[in-house]
């Protein structure tokens, strides 16, 4: 069973237990009292202590799992990143319209050893170009590549992280809550700006929820709709960019 399975199975039945015994507390209250009556009430009352001491230490365990999962999978992409806006065309070379873009746009030298792989992510669509998912052999290559990005602003060409899903999410909802120039990406890390202008380095959405609390927004701040195929940590330059598009 995936981590993420193993959640939703552990809330759910958390879910189940509470509102089972909501309704059998209910009952005892109802019952007319007696020395039997007293008895299983408090027999219930250590039960239900047990079973919810019980569950949480579960959920924890299901969360520490989740959250290490993520972890190795972050570090799996650490050489990787998304390049959105480039045009597509029928039996193309990804690779080579990623040295292309490097060489005329970001004025940094690649070689083609530098790239591990790359491909279109996701099924094609005539409304847009897909994504274009690169490995780098060499972080430094990566690196490079990345820290040019602000030499794409105006292109409609924007770079970004290739974020786990769970983080993917969480990036998009701090977007919602604190715009999209105070939140940023940098080594799968979503940086936060919080009201008081501080920074925040977060990874999840609990974590979010501690920093800016869903119904904390600022005044008059208006929640802008979710890009799609974003998905993937883009720093504070090129989302301002986007949003000329």
């Amino acid at each position: 069973m995936e981590s993420s399975s193993l959640q939703q199975a552990m809330m759910e039945m958390r879910a189940s237990f509470v509102s089972q015994m909501v309704e059998f507390q209910r009952s005892l209250e109802q019952a007319t009292p007696s020395t039997t009556v007293t008895a299983l009430a408090a027999d219930f009352s250590n039960f239900k202590k047990f079973i919810l001491g019980s569950l949480s230490n579960l959920q924890r365990q299901a969360d520490l799992l989740h959250q290490q999962c993520d972890r190795l999978e972050m570090q799996g992409r650490r050489k990787m990143l998304l390049v959105h806006g480039v045009a597509e065309a029928q039996g193309e070379d990804t690779s080579a319209a990623v040295l292309k873009l490097a060489s005329e746009h970001l004025r940094i030298p690649l070689s083609t050893d530098a790239i591990s792989r790359s491909h279109r992510m996701g099924r094609p669509s005539k409304a847009k170009s897909r994504p274009i998912l690169i490995k780098f052999c060499s972080l430094t290559d990566r690196d490079k590549f990345w820290f040019a990005k602000t030499a794409l602003k105006g292109t409609g060409i924007t770079v970004s992280e290739f974020l786990t899903k769970p983080r993917h999410d969480t990036f998009l909802e701090a977007r919602k809550r604190v715009g999209i120039s105070k939140c940023w990406t940098r080594n799968g890390i979503i940086v936060v700006t919080a009201a008081d202008g501080s920074h925040h380095r977060i990874t999840s959405l609990a974590e979010l929820n501690v920093v800016v609390p869903s119904t904390t927004l600022p005044a008059g701040h208006q929640i802008p709709a979710p890009t799609p195929n974003v998905g993937v940590g883009q720093d504070a330059a090129n989302t301002r960019s986007k949003r000329k598009k």
